[in-house]
């Protein structure tokens, strides 16, 4: 990875504070902030875009403290009680917003620096591929906040302080689905154009997705539409129809994901999560296995177990020993523990789960962790964690969650394709092995073991894998979510989409969380208020709160268990 020294504009940015109230009043600021302009090279930039895809703040307040547990990938350790389980801070929303508006930013110099330059049509590559990328990370923002300013917004970045650049609308879901589709569309259609072309300035070394592949930025344009319809296939089916028919065309074929090559992940070096810090490695620290996760790759003999969880210490040696040192019986460890435990998702459960404790094994000088439940791989997060050698990723949307996505709209919608629903779901699956695999070894995991054709083989042979059409739609929704591992924000908007996993499912089954005796609910939004009156751009954010509050099932604007326009019942 290039170490780009970047002018870094001093970015006078209000991330919503502290308390709810202040999140609504400052809204405005993320988007008009007009801080001098940089005068790098607009190229340069695409890097600095890029690194706000997943930042260790949105991984400690959005995933590790959040959705991790909500969607019951990792039991919480801390920081996890009867006030911390539901939309519990701010931080959860805001430090994805902030990402998305440093993305704006950069995304909107780019633009501008470029059209500023003599040869500003070899620019247009480098403008298409910074439009997906924010287009990617508006869907995800979208997910949690609604309405956004994306047409209107940054345009102080261009050096405009108008009234109207200075008071950006908001756009709701509905007007960003078409927003988004026809820019999308609009970029394929310019990077098709100048393909070939010699002129077009080199991404080289500056793009961590695909170095400047303009076909592959294609491809990745064309899976971010089949994102944005698979949003909207409750609220406008016919337009995700058209939307999905269009991108699994056979005659597109050679435009759509093919293999993991084609996956949209941004590779960053060992020295990213130094450069960029922060605590990446809190995962091991905040979270551990759960039962539903435990349950489903020991059932299954799933080869991900161990790219994804961290073999435990109970050999059967270390559990003896450890047991002879034991003086309260309350402390032995059973011996029908086995290497891969889980915990429980539910407050109430801790007291009586021994799975969560820890203890240790003292031998001499060496302590040897003996907590049967298992931590995490931080490395698949930060990969110099405990000086490992691996490298850093942000995964947008792999090659495996298209085909799942491609097969769900086959199977369930009809759409037309070269591949049936089976085939996409069986690419699919043995995609992701493929991946995690690679993955294992290119963030150095702790006991890094490759999978082996035996293992793989003897997985997809699994009666809940081997496609069965009378269950087919629960086994791409199994796999979608058992592929999302890190990519949890997109989990999370699987989850609300689909309801899967849930209590009553049987390839990956929930457990009910209960805290204080109350059963809780994953929430389903932000926490939003209404601005004080006379605050700045006081109409645009008013109504932007009105208008998603015409919905009927938004609820309360207080209330993070309402519905936003695309999230439908």
């Amino acid at each position: 990875m290039n170490k780009i020294k970047i002018l870094i504009i001093s970015l006078v940015i209000s991330l919503c504070g502290i308390q709810f109230t202040g999140c609504t009043d400052d809204f405005e600021n993320l988007n008009t902030d007009p801080a001098s302009l940089p005068t790098i090279n607009p190229e340069e930039m695409l890097y600095t875009a890029e690194i706000n895809m997943l930042t260790s703040g949105h991984c400690w307040n959005a995933i590790y403290a959040s959705k991790y547990r909500w969607l019951q990938y990792g039991a919480g350790i801390w920081g996890y009680t009867q006030t911390q389980y539901d939309y519990f801070s701010t931080s959860i929303g805001n430090s994805i917003y902030g990402e998305y508006n440093d993305m704006g930013s950069y995304v909107t110099n780019i633009k501008y620096l470029s059209s500023l330059k003599d040869n500003a049509s070899d620019y247009s590559n480098l403008n298409q591929v910074a439009r997906i990328l924010l287009i990617a990370k508006g869907i995800q923002t979208s997910d949690m906040f609604g309405s956004l300013v994306y047409s209107q917004g940054w345009l102080a970045r261009e050096g405009k302080v108008d009234d109207v650049s200075m008071t950006p609308e908001f756009e709701t879901q509905e007007q960003l689905v078409a927003v988004w589709d026809n820019q999308l569309k609009e970029c394929i259609t310019n990077l098709q154009g100048a393909m070939g072309s010699s002129s077009q300035v080199s991404l080289k070394g500056q793009d961590r997705a695909y170095n400047g592949d303009t076909q592959k930025w294609i491809k990745a344009a064309n899976a971010i539409r089949l994102r944005l319809a698979s949003r909207i296939l409750k609220r406008e089916p016919a337009k995700a129809k058209t939307i999905a028919t269009e991108v699994l065309a056979s005659s597109n074929t050679a435009n759509v994901f093919s293999s993991n090559d084609d996956s949209f992940i941004l590779w960053f070096d060992n020295l990213y999560t130094n450069i960029h810090g922060g605590d990446w490695h809190s995962i091991k620290d905040m979270d551990i296995a759960t039962y539903c996760m435990m349950d489903y790759l020991n059932r299954n003999e799933d080869p991900r177990r161990r790219m994804y969880f961290v073999i435990n210490n109970l050999t059967p040696e270390n559990v003896t020993a450890f047991n002879a040192q034991q003086t309260d019986p309350t402390k032995l460890i059973p011996d029908t523990y086995t290497r891969w435990e889980g915990s429980s998702a539910s407050y109430d459960s801790w007291t009586k789960d021994r799975r969560r404790l820890r203890y240790y094994l003292e031998q001499g000088t060496t302590q040897t962790d003996m907590r049967p439940a298992n931590m995490p791989q931080v490395r698949l997060w930060k990969g110099n964690d405990t000086e490992g050698s691996g490298g850093n990723w942000a995964p947008v949307m792999t090659y495996a969650d298209f085909c799942f996505l491609a097969a769900e709209f086959v199977l369930t919608e009809n759409i037309p394709s070269a591949k049936t629903a089976q085939k996409w779901y069986e690419d699919g699956v043995r995609a992701s092995l493929d991946q995690w695999n690679a993955l294992g070894k290119f963030c150095d995991i702790a006991n890094y073991e490759a999978m082996t054709e035996a293992e793989i083989t003897n997985f997809l042979s699994k009666p809940d894998i081997k496609w069965n059409t009378g269950k087919g739609l629960e086994q791409i929704y199994a796999q979608t979510y058992i592929e999302h591992f890190k990519n949890v924000d997109e989990a999370y908007a699987f989850w609300k989409r689909t309801n899967y996993p849930n209590r009553t499912s049987s390839i990956v089954k929930f457990e009910e969380p209960i805290i204080l005796g109350v059963s809780r609910i994953v929430p389903r939004k932000v926490i939003f208020s209404y601005p004080n009156e006379g605050v700045h751009n006081y109409i645009n954010l008013k109504k932007r709160l009105d208008d998603m509050k015409s919905n009927p099932e938004f609820g309360n604007i207080d209330d993070a268990y309402g519905r936003l326009w695309w999230d439908k019942e």
